[in-house]
């Protein structure tokens, strides 16, 4: 009852006439020396009588700054001799990556009719990190979430043998509320080749203890390694940028604000964080040396050859197959090549290849198939194929063969009356186009100089030959200038083909098909900068990415706008249904417009 009448005594004070006490506008940065890539605070606080007056907050420029968050708002009530008075702030969290002195220009509110501007504020960017200010008096202690979110790079071994499977699982660790998470760079496997296992997009939660301390816990991410070469290998960290949500706690002692800061009344805001995983070192030990015939296969394989008939005509094709069925490193090991009789001739092999990653164990299967066409008739004999593997159970190399094919060959067709050669490899195409039919009648005769038409046709004719010979030849000239340069023409098509995929987009929009349509317009983006600014795939990030741009001095507001374009999809695709369908709309239109924006501004300086 007695806490009810005080609420009551509150809320009839607010309502009384206050005085007419100008307001007052500050601004204010927690720190007036950050370090390069360091987050810090921009606060600016509306000091009135009356909270209800104050409308019309305009934010100054932010165009030499990277937003973070905000403005995230927060109203301070105070009660003195029985008046009352009122602070509202606005929180904006930056950071900056150019050295030197950056200022922040005025903010500006209307309060009753009246405009209150603030002073501007220079911020001192420095190279490296600044000590981190210590909490005095009443102010707000900095932020620290190093101990309540992180992410962990746990491998299933330590060391493995050359080419043997390690699996390496990251799991995302929090103890305090985040909305969502953003991958800013993945992890570099150099010496690896690597398979990633499928993630569902909505990991589930689960709860760990961890160095005594309980947390959440999700598994963002799974790959399988296996060692390209020996020795100890580094993997580099995966870097990670979460959304947080933390409350805007007040920083005063009075006892009213401690009322107020009851969480009932305190408004939470958010902000990002950046971390990376633990580094990892692997030792890899290489392989015993290999008998003849090892391609490099490492786990435990079975080995099948066939073929499809064992008497054939000569001329008519035979197909023998190849495959490798087994658990371990299927995409990087070789099929062994058949020795064949000198007059049986085959064609380069049909490869395919089939991978499963079930139970988090790579295995599948590599299938080769030749077509083989015999020449002559007589017996003729394939012999056994040989492949070698290294087995990580027994720890030696083990070895399967085929059987031998024994294959009747019988006379083809007779092609020349003295029974001449049969036809080639590249006349088989053509069995059922190499027959005319005979003609009967001897058509109308005509004299050879009747006509002088007739001799400029057989001109043309004759010219016509070597025209297109000519054509073909500066054609495949120019083919092979254009796909002798790949990067050169990924370069070229790279602003068509982001033009396709956000048309693909609006299709998908247009469907009701949020979640692809964000993913389809974030790989618009990457593929964009991977193929117009040439970063190889697995080292893309977008703060790479932007800094390339600004090096070829693309303006600052289209390179804003292609990061908030790729911010906005990433973060949609983990947060789906967290905007509106303008909103939707809304960035498809911006990231055309930073696609066409950046082409004109490449292309003036190309």
């Amino acid at each position: 009852m007695k806490k009810s009448a005080w609420l009551m005594t509150c809320c009839l004070l607010w309502w009384a006439p206050v005085g007419a006490q100008d307001a007052l506008f500050t601004a204010s940065a927690d720190r007036q020396k950050v370090g390069t890539g360091e987050q810090f605070e921009v606060t600016f606080t509306v000091s009135a009588p009356d909270a209800n007056g104050i409308t019309n907050f305009r934010q100054p420029d932010f165009s030499q700054f990277v937003l973070l968050s905000g403005p995230n708002q927060s109203t301070n009530i105070q009660f003195i001799n029985g008046r009352g008075s009122a602070s509202v702030s606005y929180t904006f969290v930056l950071y900056v990556r150019q050295i030197g002195k950056q200022a922040i220009g005025p903010a500006s509110v209307d309060y009753r009719g009246k405009t209150l501007k603030t002073e501007s504020l220079q911020i001192e960017v420095i190279q490296g990190k600044t000590p981190q200010p210590q909490a005095q008096g009443n102010q707000q202690p900095i932020l620290n979430l190093e101990d309540k979110i992180f992410v962990r790079a746990v491998p299933d071994k330590q060391q493995a043998r050359q080419g043997e499977q390690i699996t390496i699982t990251y799991k995302l660790y929090w103890s305090t509320a985040i909305t969502s998470y953003d991958l800013v760079k993945a992890p570099t496997y150099e010496g690896f080749w690597t398979e990633d296992f499928e993630m569902p997009r909505q990991p589930p939660i689960s709860v760990e203890d961890y160095q005594g301390k309980r947390f959440q816990v999700a598994t963002i991410r799974k790959t399988a390694l296996f060692a390209t070469q020996s020795g100890k290998l580094k993997i580099e960290p995966i870097q990670l940028r979460t959304t947080v949500q933390v409350p805007a706690k007040r920083k005063s002692n009075d006892p009213f604000d401690m009322f107020f800061n009851d969480p009932f009344f305190n408004r939470a805001q958010t902000a990002q964080y950046d971390f990376k995983s633990n580094p990892l070192t692997l030792s890899i030990e290489a392989l015993p040396p290999s008998p003849a015939g090892f391609s490099g296969a490492v786990g435990k394989f079975s080995f099948l050859a066939s073929i499809d008939k064992k008497s054939s005509k000569a001329g008519d094709a035979i197909t023998l197959r190849l495959s490798v069925t087994g658990t371990g490193n299927v995409k990087l090991l070789s099929l062994p090549k058949p020795t064949l009789p000198s007059d049986v001739e085959s064609y380069d092999p049909k490869l395919s290849e089939e991978i499963s990653r079930d139970g988090g164990i790579i295995k599948g299967k590599k299938i080769a198939e030749y077509i083989l066409i015999p020449r002559n008739p007589g017996q003729r004999t394939i012999d056994p194929v040989s492949f070698s593997y290294f087995d990580l159970d027994k720890k030696q190399y083990m070895s399967a063969s085929s059987a031998r094919f024994d294959i009747e060959i019988t006379a083809g067709r007779d092609f020349s009356a003295g029974g001449g050669s049969l036809v080639s490899k590249e006349d088989v195409r053509m069995l059922g186009e190499d027959i005319r039919f005979l003609k009967l009648s001897s058509g109308e005769f005509r004299n050879r100089d009747e006509s002088s038409a007739g001799s400029v046709w057989f001109f043309g004719a004759m010219a016509l030959p070597p025209m297109m010979f000519v054509g073909a030849l500066l054609y495949r000239k120019r083919m092979e200038k254009i796909y002798g340069d790949m990067p050169r023409l990924l370069f070229q098509r790279a602003g068509s083909e982001a033009a396709k995929r956000l048309k693909n987009a609006s299709t998908l929009l247009a469907q009701g098909n949020t979640e692809s349509y964000h993913s389809e317009v974030s790989r618009a983006l990457t593929g964009y900068l991977v193929h117009k600014l040439q970063i190889p795939p697995a080292s893309f990030s977008t703060d790479e990415a932007v800094m390339k741009l600004e090096q070829r001095r693309v303006s600052a507001e289209t390179v804003a706008k292609l990061r908030a374009c790729m911010e906005r999809a990433e973060f949609a695709r983990f947060a789906p249904g967290a905007d509106s369908k303008t909103a939707r709309q809304d960035l498809l239109q911006a990231a055309k417009q930073a696609i066409n924006q950046i082409e004109s501004s490449l292309s003036g300086k190309s």
